[in-house]
């Protein structure tokens, strides 16, 4: 006999994150929820995270390990789609890891929307030291349906739909053709986009997992951010379709000037200094004016002083948005 269809497949794509993953899969194999599948797709990792898996799927036949040949992150997660057996299919980058309750969370969420194409919870931001901060702070609502008319004016400051806190209807994700190949950066917000584009995603505003900033191989730090996204292409073929949602539009417009200015600031600190001024003297933002305008001030200062002032800036950030009590942050009542 077939052993029975697990409530979710949990795909997670393996690359070099030797030193995270099984901080990863001990979070997945402790959830309070136990009807799951663990697919692991190792896309030619050159460590020994392989190994790390290997011997946690000896202990465990839920967790079961594929490897290929590098084909990058999208080309892992359709392959971890294909293979996971479960109608509903929950990602978990390497790197990452979940709250105890994560997937039984998902599981009410899709049990109250059990029409939405995609279930998300909200996220922690894990720093270095250790500090959280919460992805998502625009919703009000312990619970809502994402859609167009609200999706891109929440994502201004942070998207609700992160890789390692969302799970998905498994035919749904195939209908609008999977992860993008060949995308290094934002394949995965292209996704996300392309599967709201086809129906609502229900998201509920409390954490349910940890972005941690200390990954092996994170492709921001391996890539600089473009200049357009390959979501660039998708929000405005929509946007042609339907003419009519004028404040979408401008919604939509804003969530890309985040990504121009943060493309600009790039340029500004590692780059071409001129090419980044550029940006922002075109960028047309009411959401982000006062941050375009700061760095038009100071891409005047030579570049040295420029990288030395955005250091300053990232600490005293960090530290006035860290938790009060941040060993006690992530705990809820």
């Amino acid at each position: 006999m077939s052993a029975p269809v697990p409530r979710f497949s949990v795909v997670i794509p393996l690359y070099n994150k030797e030193g995270q993953i099984g901080r990863a899969l001990a979070s997945v194999l402790g959830q309070t929820l136990q009807d799951f599948e663990v697919v692991v797709i190792d896309d030619g990792s050159k460590d020994n995270g392989p190994d790390v898996v290997a011997g946690i799927a000896a202990a465990d036949p839920r967790v079961r390990l594929y490897g290929q040949a590098n084909g990058g992150v999208s080309v892992a997660r359709n392959r971890g789609v294909e293979l996971a057996r479960a109608d509903v299919v929950a990602f978990l980058d390497g790197d990452d890891a979940w709250y105890p309750d994560h997937l039984e969370r998902l599981s009410q969420l899709r049990e109250a929307w059990p029409a939405a194409v995609a279930w998300a919870m909200n996220y922690h931001v894990v720093d270095l030291a250790g500090r959280l901060t919460p992805g998502v702070t625009q919703v009000r609502e312990p619970r809502l349906l994402l859609t167009p008319e609200n999706f891109f004016r929440i994502a201004r400051d942070g998207t609700p739909v992160f890789s390692s806190a969302v799970a998905v209807d498994r035919e749904a994700l195939r209908r609008v053709g999977g992860f993008p190949a060949g995308v290094r950066l934002g394949e995965d917000l292209d996704t996300w986009i392309r599967l709201l584009f086809s129906g609502p995603i229900a998201f509920d505003a409390r954490p349910g997992a940890y972005y941690h900033a200390d990954g092996d191989e994170r492709a921001l730090t391996r890539h600089a951010p473009p200049a357009r996204y390959v979501f660039f292409d998708t929000d405005e073929a929509w946007m042609r379709a339907h003419p009519e949602a004028t404040q979408v539009a401008r919604d939509m417009e804003e969530f890309h000037n985040f990504f121009r200015i943060a493309h600009a600031h790039h340029q500004i600190k590692w780059g071409d200094k001129a090419a980044g001024r550029a940006v922002l003297a075109d960028c047309r933002t009411e959401a982000f004016a006062a941050e375009r305008d700061r760095l038009l001030r100071a891409s005047r200062l030579p570049q040295a002083l420029y990288r030395l002032m955005s250091r300053v800036s990232a600490v005293l950030k960090r530290r006035a948005e860290a938790p009060a009590a941040p060993a006690a942050a992530g705990s809820r009542g």
